[in-house]
């Protein structure tokens, strides 16, 4: 892009759920009619599609941004509702502790709840102060409803939730929406790049067809490749791994298994954590781990034992550096 020239085409590198959010949102907030909209990507290259579970933010992108219907996207992509994630065996095997959205008692008279409760455990009762919380209880109940906002006192507090949901069904529920509102989409792989020789601003994308896709301003949505911010760039990347030596994950679906929980479960392990993602039609199972401690057909042997249900695929392996890209853009 040629700096204080107006922007008129967009391009999008990478499909997933982070391209067709991408896609969805530019083209709810900018609109196709002043500025076209392209993303690129190839059915060829696969997408991680194991990043199901969510934070509340996602509320703030569907409803706020998006427009979206709850009700329709819950139905479009098999979503369960997340009051929390539930961390099982972290401080000591058969301990565990659940964190919730949502607040922690309610504040009174200008007092944090917390000095209360102090005063009150001191005064013999109990520990466990998540009972004030709504989001906690009702998962230990495993119950759900949504809260409406009433006048006067509250009879039910706020409830915070977030989702859990199939990857690949909201990219394609995403897609479908984007497309609608004029976003357009090319099957293909990248390549090259090309840049203006005076400034490396990236002029066009070339595939492997031989196709050249022009844009004025170009977004990197490839994940672990980084064809544009690394491949082009070279950002760069702040590693992590003395702090989080985890480097691999391995994940696979299985049958559901008994009522469905509303929070996520992350176990710790031997040599990392296990997560446990509820969704309608299914469980979404991975093993993040450092393959310094354990191998990867030992991780995939051990996730599949400790499976609730029938296994409905290979273990996916993963293979990543825990850190972040040194410059953004």
């Amino acid at each position: 892009m040629i700096m204080n020239q107006r922007i008129k085409n967009i391009i999008i590198v990478g499909g997933g759920t982070a391209g067709w959010m991408t896609a969805a949102a530019l083209s709810k907030t900018i609109g196709c009619r002043s500025c076209k909209i392209t993303l690129v990507e190839s059915e060829q290259i696969g997408t991680v599609g194991v990043g199901e579970a969510t934070l509340p933010l996602i509320n703030l992108f569907n409803k706020n941004v998006l427009g979206l219907d709850e009700n329709e996207f819950v139905r479009e992509t098999n979503a369960t509702f997340k009051l929390g994630i539930e961390f099982a065996d972290w401080r000591k095997v058969g301990h565990s502790y659940f964190h919730p959205f949502g607040h922690i008692g309610v504040d009174m008279d200008g007092i944090s709840f917390m000095h209360y409760w102090l005063r009150w455990y001191k005064a013999g009762g109990g520990l466990d102060f998540s009972r004030f919380n709504a989001e906690t209880e009702a998962a230990r109940s495993l119950k759900f409803m949504r809260t409406t906002n009433e006048p006067g006192p509250k009879v039910m507090p706020d409830i915070y939730y977030a989702f859990h949901f199939d990857a690949s069904l909201y990219a394609a529920y995403l897609r479908r929406y984007a497309e609608k509102l004029g976003v357009s989409r090319i099957e293909g792989m990248i390549e090259s790049v090309n840049q203006h020789p005076d400034n490396g601003y990236i002029s066009s994308l070339v595939l492997k067809n031989g196709e050249t896709i022009e844009g004025d301003f170009f977004i990197d949505c490839s994940g672990f490749k980084g064809i544009l911010i690394e491949q082009v760039y070279q950002a760069g990347y702040y590693d992590w791994s003395h702090w989080l030596p985890v480097n691999r994950a391995a994940a696979v679906p299985c049958e559901s298994a008994g009522e469905l929980l509303p929070f996520t479960r992350s176990t710790a392990r031997e040599s990392g954590w296990q997560w446990r993602i509820p969704l309608q039609h299914r469980i979404g199972n991975g093993y993040v781990f450092c393959d310094q401690y354990i191998s990867e057909d030992e991780a995939a042997d051990k996730l599949l034992s400790r499976l609730d249900g029938r296994a409905l695929d290979k273990p996916k392996s993963l293979r990543f550096v825990t850190g972040v890209r040194k410059k953004a853009g």
